[in-house]
């Protein structure tokens, strides 16, 4: 969905090309600050799907980060074991 302004009809009602200026021109009066259309929103989260994703995002990385630890330390302890079977073993070779 698109929130781009439509342009106006051709058929405004004003002249499509300005009439000549007669006299000196004037020096431009100072305008009046336009007031706020929109409130000002909070500093919090714009949308709940905004947070849903982003709670969604960082569970994954969670997981994904638990599951290559838990990976890791088996395969640390694995490895531990191998080597303490194999010196057993070599200690009984000799």
């Amino acid at each position: 969905m698109s929130f781009v302004r439509k342009p106006r009809p051709y058929s405004s009602g004003l002249p499509s090309l300005p009439a000549p200026l007669s006299g000196p021109p004037s020096a431009p009066s100072p305008k009046a600050p336009r007031p706020r259309t929109r409130p000002v929103r909070s500093a919090g989260p714009r949308s709940s799907w905004a947070t849903a994703v982003t709670a969604l995002a960082v569970l994954g990385t969670v997981v994904v980060l638990l599951v290559g630890g838990t990976g890791l330390v088996n395969q640390l302890w694995r490895d531990a074991q191998f080597r303490t079977a194999a010196a057993g073993v070599s200690d009984v070779m000799h």
